[in-house]
């Protein structure tokens, strides 16, 4: 008797267990399959805001963000950048920010991009693309496929800097012909140096750098526009070098040569109307 009591306490015992541990079990799946759910959700939200239904894929993100246990950096960075494409930069700038608190190794790449490129707050994205640069010493980085000394020229840049532009011109173009040689420079790190130095009223100089940009990109109208401009300050006599250099320009932008960006003004844009105009005021006499 003693031995069937034992036995059926053990029995009841192990019964207990197996179903603590079965409720356990389907507690511990309900919450992952909840934030799988979750998970799935918030990307079915951001692929409304990517077919332009904004609102209501911000409420459907937010919403699954707000059921998440621990939304990640990652979380917070997407939501950030599909709102910036489409213009709503109060929700994406906040998202940007959480993900950089988060995790600044990761994010701080595109943060300090899209300060420059979209907000065109300089002095906070020289600020974060320092921090950036900083945190791997010894080894160029590439936000978004840019050369960080590059895009740290665009910002000094942008704040009349140029000596300290073309600083990080140089250390991008040096970077880059060392470890691939000078044709793999891009010409547009030349074509911006080439313009701080036309600036800088260094227009000799200019121009040598604006001839390493066409020789790099020989359908880059910019730069052919901006070394006609230079050659023109250098009080010529004989105008036809400048001007043949702008009507090139004017040929190649009409041809469709000519930098542009989908969602963003580039900081060297020029246009067909400014060219012509060019032409009108320097060459038609």
């Amino acid at each position: 008797m003693i031995k069937s009591k034992e036995k059926k306490k053990k029995r009841k015992k192990r019964i207990l267990i197996f179903f603590l541990s079965l409720f356990l079990l389907i507690t511990i799946l309900g919450v992952i399959f909840n934030q799988v759910v979750y998970m799935l959700l918030f990307y079915f939200g951001y692929s409304q805001v990517y077919n332009g239904n904004n609102e209501r894929g911000n409420q459907i993100m937010s919403f699954a963000i707000s059921k998440m246990e621990n939304p990640s950096a990652e979380i917070y960075h997407a939501l950030s950048v599909q709102n910036t494409k489409n213009g709503n930069y109060n929700i994406a700038m906040s998202a940007l920010e959480k993900a950089y608190e988060m995790d600044p190794d990761e994010a701080g790449a595109y943060y300090g991009w899209v300060l420059l490129y979209y907000y065109h707050d300089y002095e906070k994205s020289l600020e974060i693309l320092n921090k950036y640069d900083d945190s791997t010493p010894g080894f160029s980085d590439w936000p978004m496929g840019e050369c960080i000394h590059y895009l740290k020229g665009l910002a000094y840049m942008q704040l009349h800097k140029y000596e300290i532009a073309i600083q990080e011109f140089n250390t991008s173009i040096d970077n880059a012909s060392k470890e691939h040689g000078e044709g793999w420079v891009d010409y547009q790190v030349y074509l911006n140096k080439g313009i701080c130095l036309f600036n800088l009223k260094m227009h000799e100089e200019a121009i040598v750098v604006f001839n390493k940009a066409i020789k790099s990109n020989d359908k880059s109208s910019e730069a052919y526009y901006y070394k006609g401009l230079a050659l023109l300050k250098l009080d010529l006599k004989d105008k036809d070098t400048a001007c043949h250099n702008l009507n090139k320009a004017y040929i190649l932008i009409k041809q469709g040569y000519k930098s542009s960006d989908t969602y963003v003004e580039l900081f060297s844009e020029i246009y067909e109307q400014q060219v012509e105009q060019s032409i009108l005021e320097n060459c038609k006499n």
